[in-house]
């Protein structure tokens, strides 16, 4: 115990060919971080800025020049994430906006 809290507020960085396997539809929150948001109908919303763990699901904050909103990371919202090409798709549900 002694050992560890050496690393009390400390950073741990991990490169990523060391990194955990993730499952399928799960990704690292940096690569989510920037990613281009648009709806199924191809509006443009923003960019993700950043990543709130809330225990039952995450949430994903999008900003543009002039908003910000706030998006459950579930599976009716959250539709395509391409990381190689920086964009993520969503179903903007009605009440999201």
């Amino acid at each position: 115990m002694t050992e560890a809290e050496k690393y009390k507020k400390v950073y741990i960085y991990i490169d990523r060919e060391n990194a955990v396997k993730l499952e399928e539809d799960a990704y690292f929150i940096a690569d989510l971080i920037g990613l281009d948001v648009y709806t199924l109908e191809g509006e443009y919303l923003g960019k993700i800025t950043d990543v709130f763990s809330t225990g039952s699901n995450d949430v994903y904050e999008i900003k543009d020049e002039n908003s910000s909103l706030l998006i459950p990371a579930i599976k009716d919202v959250v539709k395509e994430v391409d990381i190689n090409n920086s964009v993520m798709k969503i179903n903007l549900l009605e009440g999201l906006r």
